[in-house]
């Protein structure tokens, strides 16, 4: 199944952020040139404080290039 770059994207942010938090903004960029191939989908937190979780992602072409990357926000469960 092909998955689109957003869904990718947003997925990886998900996962990141833990169990039951909300999305409350997610921005995507998208790289110009298109590509091939399996995407390496990477997410890591840029920074949480009690209620929200700033989240960074990126998905990789098998070449390295970038083909899309994304930051959001998420609201912490029960906040």
């Amino acid at each position: 199944m092909d998955t689109s770059l957003s869904a990718q994207l947003e997925a990886a942010l998900r996962e990141i952020a833990g169990d039951g938090a909300s999305l409350t903004s997610l921005t995507i960029d998208f790289a110009s040139t298109p590509g091939e191939g399996a995407l390496e989908r990477k997410a890591w937190v840029e920074r949480a404080t009690r209620s929200l979780v700033f989240a960074q992602g990126e998905l990789r072409r098998p070449n390295g290039s970038l083909a899309a990357s994304a930051s959001a926000v998420f609201r912490r469960a029960g906040d």
